[in-house]
């Protein structure tokens, strides 16, 4: 009888120690590939909401909105292939206009974010088509 117990607790200590924890790590996993997967999946359909068909240059058109926006053009630089430009301004007013400029067709190759006092400094390079 007192091995028939001893046998039964080591069958439920392995399932409440090992069986559970495995089959709750299993859920979890599956719960974040999910995720994951639905994450890739809408980051692959997104796309630009409009490209810009103006027959503005982009150097203007960035200027111009850089102004509208309210944030300060501290420097743009023009090749063949790319333009660069630094801008300054209210952080959040960056971000939402870096956003829109990606948004309305932008392709954007690198950009580096520094904080200047209360201001938020943003070097970018476009590429050019």
């Amino acid at each position: 009888m007192l091995a028939l117990l001893g046998v039964f607790l080591l069958v439920a200590t392995s399932i409440k120690g090992v069986w559970q924890p495995t089959q709750q790590r299993l859920e979890r996993a599956e719960r974040t590939y999910q995720q994951r997967l639905a994450l890739a999946f809408d980051m692959q359909k997104a796309r630009p909401i409009r490209q810009s068909q103006s027959s503005q240059p982009w150097s203007s058109h960035l200027s111009e909105s850089v102004a509208a926006a309210g944030l300060e053009l501290l420097q743009l630089d023009k090749d063949p292939r790319s333009l660069r430009a630094a801008i300054s301004g209210d952080g959040r007013v960056l971000l939402d206009w870096l956003i829109k400029t990606e948004r309305d067709g932008a392709r954007m190759q690198s950009m580096v974010l520094e904080r200047q006092d209360d201001q938020l400094r943003a070097s970018v390079v476009w590429m050019l088509d």
